[in-house]
């Protein structure tokens, strides 16, 4: 392909597509037929480098995502990808074929991306249908932390982590998608010209393209910090989802500490979700190369003290009677008990006979 000549616009690719068996070279790609709207034209949905088509051929849906802008080393990045992900098998990743000669477009060939379709939302939709139920919440955020050990843990990265490259199926299980700008080991040192999503990445990653093992570990924390606020405060997303990112906007990392969503996250009634963001604050503070694994970050935190229940009663050692934990003699024989109760201030066993508690002071 003569680089002098435009890649297609979307509009370019809609018109091909409408023809597969012409347009295509792969057997299941010419027997397919694209999704189209009411008026029967394509329906693609495009992006940064490129538009992804869905097609139905035999008993099998695919996204065809074709690309609008070049990726430096495109095929040589695909190949490599496909071999790698081959031996590694990630649950979260989705199967996909690099084509060479994928679309004829004017005449021309140019490359695709042929990829087994996966229904479901983007993270920013299906979020925003879970903010009254908080357990589905929490059980994503879960669900995202081991996404996110699982690519740090084969040594790779996604590359530009954000809600458009991220879908959850009916069932609640995410894929990742887009991997144009996927980190190997074995490409480090040749990056793939785009880095990510403004409102998720370091800003130093912004300024200088940086590209590295760890380039997931801050819009991993992003996420999973955004996740555990919204779970513990849905109303952040009323007053700082734009429809371009969670609740975190690319001036918020710019300026550590000082905007409205730092305050509001520091005010959360989530002690979890207050230490996050501290440690979010620091990392924007300092180089990106700095930031560890997001499982490393998780694994440091200070953890607050977990406090038994309180028991509701105290059996009498004299005659067995069980009494309310809070009597200091049995209500049968008159015994003192000598069973303990529980501050309701720290939660700390105290004696029955105190009359303060021994570990905050408080009033009994």
């Amino acid at each position: 392909m003569p680089a002098t000549r435009p890649w297609p616009s979307p509009g370019d690719y809609s018109t091909a597509i409408q023809n597969p068996h012409h347009c295509f070279t792969d057997p299941e790609l010419k027997k397919g037929k694209v999704n189209t709207n009411p008026l029967g034209l394509p329906i693609g949905v495009s992006g940064n480098f490129a538009v992804v088509y869905q097609l139905q051929s035999g008993g099998k849906v695919f996204a065809v995502r074709c690309f609008i802008r070049p990726v430096t080393d495109q095929q040589q990045r695909y190949e490599a990808l496909s071999r790698y992900l081959e031996a590694i098998q990630l649950p979260h990743l989705v199967n996909f074929t690099y084509l060479p000669q994928g679309i004829l477009v004017r005449g021309q060939w140019y490359p695709v991306v042929k990829m087994e379709w996966v229904p479901g939302q983007q993270l920013h939709q299906y979020v925003a249908g879970c903010l009254q139920r908080t357990h589905v919440l929490g059980r994503l955020a879960a669900q995202w932390r081991g996404v996110v050990a699982g690519l740090s843990g084969a040594h790779i990265a996604h590359g530009d982590l954000q809600h458009g490259n991220i879908l959850v199926n009916g069932q609640g299980t995410i894929q990742l998608v887009d991997y144009d700008g996927f980190f190997l080991p074995t490409l480090r040192g040749n990056p793939p010209g785009e880095v990510g999503h403004l409102n998720y990445q370091h800003p130093e990653r912004i300024a200088q393209g940086y590209y590295a093992e760890n380039a997931d570990a801050f819009p991993g924390l992003v996420i999973y910090l955004s996740l555990l606020a919204l779970q513990t405060d849905p109303g952040l997303w009323k007053d700082f989802h734009n429809g371009e990112n969670l609740i975190f906007r690319a001036d918020d990392f710019k300026r550590p500490g000082q905007t409205a969503v730092w305050r509001r996250l520091k005010q959360s009634a989530d002690a979890e979700v207050r230490r996050l963001t501290a440690e979010l604050e620091r990392f924007c503070q300092g180089p990106v190369s700095a930031v560890p694994d997001m499982e490393v970050v998780l694994q440091n935190l200070p953890k607050s003290p977990v406090y038994p229940q309180p028991p509701t009663t105290v059996i009498c050692p004299s005659c067995g009677y069980v009494n309310a934990a809070d009597e200091i003699y049995c209500q049968r024989c008159a015994h003192q008990l000598c069973g303990d109760r529980w501050c309701p201030g720290c939660g700390r066993a105290v004696p029955v006979k105190a009359q303060y508690c021994t570990a905050c002071g408080r009033k009994l």
